[in-house]
């Protein structure tokens, strides 16, 4: 397919997904970004109401500007404030929600992954373009120079930028943190140091990972259950999972055939449930009790997998997300549903239970707000920023028993 062929698809799919729009959802934001973000996360702080809108709940948003590419002293780590209405369809709204920078931390290169703090989210951590990671105090006033409060070291220069960028908060464990690069995983304390007058951290323990191969880590998560377990997946299809009690690997698995895994999530409530995302264009589903075969494979997008995400509020609900513009949303409770008429013309699983398509290029993040059940914020190439609920008459019909028993 040509560019221009290319370009006039999406404008068409685009205009329909307009069109239907009112029908998909409770409520949507888009917001304009002067650049491309390539990480978004919505912060776990119980939201503020609204100074002039009390109907309105002000909920934080970190992403990033990044003119790294043009301008080397322009990038940037974006704190925003985006009100969600407390009752969908409130005709009493006087304001039009969008989203507000509220402040802005310089960064040393471009931005590749940020994340609110689990347990206190006026700590956030940034990964960048360069080989350390950097932990930034939000409630206290920054300069227009790059000032990170902590500086996490470990990884090698020779290679630098290759891998994914991984990066996470321990869910249960305050000030642990876990990233990756290339052939190696590093997770800090930064609470067991004293950095009154030391700004830089030496990780805790370091793991190399086959380092005789032309294998890279493309992300890294700890299991949000089981604190003493950490997992990786790899450019060539591995899923890797460690015990930080005796720094073994556990368990290891080809997860999927001759294509890279992009990202991993543990399920919130069972310790040994997680899904991939891969850049076969599928979403695996995997236990940890008997890995050596995939429970399920969740198919719908069309190309390269990035993301996806459990909802922590919908035990059997996960999003996913990638280059075919799409953010979907499943639920594994409809596995072995009986498929409709429409469903069946349109090829769609009956898991499969909404696709955003209100993005123009490639998404390249996504994070559901743990606060306000199915609502979702999501970024794109296309330099687009949407916060988007999905509409109750879509996610309400009863969904039956769990497909995937403990």
């Amino acid at each position: 397919m040509s560019k221009s062929s290319e370009d006039t698809q999406i404008q068409t799919e685009y205009n329909a997904w307009k069109k239907n729009s009112p029908f998909s959802y409770d409520f949507i934001i888009s917001h304009p970004l002067p650049h491309t973000s390539l990480t978004l996360h919505c912060s776990t702080m119980f939201p503020r109401p609204h100074p002039q809108e009390p109907s309105l709940a002000l909920h934080r948003l970190l992403f990033g500007t990044n003119y790294y590419s043009t301008n080397p002293s322009s990038s940037f780590l974006t704190i925003a404030d985006v009100p969600i209405p407390a009752l969908d369809d409130d005709p009493t709204i006087s304001i039009i929600p969008k989203v507000e920078v509220t402040q802005t931390l310089v960064l040393d290169s471009e931005l590749r992954m940020a994340r609110f703090m689990s347990q206190n989210p006026n700590i956030v951590c940034a990964r960048t373009s360069s080989n350390n990671v950097f932990v930034f105090s939000c409630d206290k006033p920054q300069g227009d120079e790059f000032e990170p409060d902590l500086t996490l070291t470990g990884f090698d220069d020779d290679v630098r930028g290759h891998g994914g960028a991984g990066l996470a908060w321990h869910p249960k464990r305050e000030g642990y943190i876990v990233s990756s690069n290339g052939h190696t995983i590093a997770w800090w304390d930064i609470l067991a140091m004293d950095t009154t007058y030391r700004k830089e951290i030496v990780p805790t323990h370091v793991y190399y990972y086959h380092l005789e191969f032309e294998r890279l880590i493309r992300d890294v998560q700890w299991n949000r259950k089981n604190e003493n377990l950490l997992g990786a997946v790899d450019s060539e299809g591995e899923l890797v999972i460690w015990d930080i009690r005796t720094n073994e690997i556990q368990h290891s698995v080809k997860a999927h055939d001759s294509h890279e895994v992009n990202y991993l999530s543990f399920h919130p409530y069972k310790e040994w449930l997680l899904a991939t995302a891969s850049s076969d264009a599928t979403v695996g589903l995997f236990d940890l009790r008997k890995l050596k075969k995939r429970i399920h494979t969740l198919e719908g997008h069309t190309k390269k997998v990035c993301k996806v995400e459990w909802n922590i509020n919908e035990e059997s609900v996960l999003a996913s997300s990638g280059h075919d513009r799409r953010v979907i949303i499943w639920d594994i409770n409809r596995i072995g549903d009986e498929i409709s008429r429409g469903e069946c013309k349109a090829k769609r699983p009956p898991e499969l239970l909404f696709s955003h398509e209100g993005h123009k290029d490639k998404v390249t993040d996504f994070s559901w707000c743990d606060l306000e059940p199915w609502v979702i914020s999501s970024v794109a190439r296309d330099h687009t920023l949407q916060v988007w609920k999905l509409s109750q008459s879509i996610h309400s019909e009863d969904d039956g028993n769990d497909a995937i028993d403990d």
